[in-house]
């Protein structure tokens, strides 16, 4: 739905302007403010998508309306300047200023319409930019076979978290989960099964994880969890998942269900520690002592 803000102190300008834009159902409503004051009320109601404003009005000129809208999340709605000024330095100032255009007292409402036409296509153009530049980070951090956060995601929010942990204090550990034989269930089933069984184990995984923790794939059939707790909670999340991944149970055509074990290390961060790496090494030696113990368990760093 588009909005239009128009603000302009005289009723004959104001009527210059909302008939041929009201022609060209280019807003769904035209809201209208007769001063500045106005104006700013108006403005600080609801969101526009575009605004048009005389620049010379009393009490609030539309200058500082402009300078307000631009402290808004965002930056504010554009900003379409109308002005009967022909200093070139007033009007140099304003684009500086963020306005988007400054167009010229008396107008041809030809050119008003073409104006407004153009800077609603290029904020058309910019909201499709920044969604594909949103759904190129969200692919640039997860997973494409299971759907969760990647290795690069995982790094990202564990340096975030020491970060936080370094200031707060609060407690951070790491679980580190590799899939036991995964190599036999390729051998044995291909690798469209064994692509299966990671999607399973991923979405269990997911399931378990509590919203302020971060799980991902790590790489291959190793799994990540970034969890703001204490070790012994890190280990209480770790036997949870392994207990689900070992009650999985998936049917392969005529070849019966394929049934996995994950062996998963846990470790917390310590004040010897001097980075993040160093947590993750941690969690992974207690990982390799959980596989070389028989596997299907979940063991913990003493670091």
């Amino acid at each position: 739905m588009r909005t239009l803000l128009l603000i302009e102190d005289s009723a004959v300008q104001r009527a210059a302007i909302r008939e041929p834009l009201a022609a060209t159902n280019l807003f769904d409503t035209i809201y209208e403010a007769e001063d500045g004051a106005e104006g700013l009320r108006l403005l600080m109601a609801r969101p526009y998508s575009m605004v048009v404003c005389d620049v010379e009005m009393p009490t609030l000129d539309g200058e500082k309306l402009l300078l307000t809208a631009r402290q808004q999340p965002g930056g504010g709605p554009p900003f379409l300047m109308l002005t009967g000024l022909r200093d070139p330095s007033r009007r140099a100032a304003l684009l500086r200023n963020g306005a988007r255009d400054v167009i010229g007292k008396p107008f041809d409402p030809r050119e008003l319409v073409a104006r407004v036409e153009l800077h609603l296509e290029i904020v058309r153009l910019q909201c499709e930019l920044a969604e594909k530049n949103a759904a190129l980070a969200e692919l640039a951090s997860t997973d494409g076979l299971t759907e969760l956060p990647n290795r690069r995601k995982l790094n990202e929010s564990l340096a975030l978290e020491w970060k936080r942990a370094e200031r707060y204090g609060h407690p951070l550990s790491v679980v580190i989960g590799d899939i036991d034989h995964f190599k036999r269930v390729n051998d044995e089933y291909g690798h469209p099964v064994g692509d299966r069984v990671l999607r399973e184990v991923a979405a269990t995984i997911r399931r378990q994880v509590r919203a302020t923790d971060v799980a991902g794939r790590w790489g291959g059939e190793e799994f990540l969890a970034v969890l703001t707790a204490p070790l012994q909670g890190a280990i209480a999340a770790a036997e949870n998942w392994r207990s689900a991944i070992a009650a999985l149970s998936l049917d392969v055509a005529g070849r019966g269900a394929v049934r996995v074990t994950i062996s998963l290390g846990a470790a917390q961060r310590t004040l010897q520690m001097s980075g993040p790496d160093e947590l993750i090494a941690a969690a992974d030696a207690a990982l390799y002592a959980a596989k070389r113990a028989g596997r299907d368990r979940t063991a913990a760093s003493d670091a």
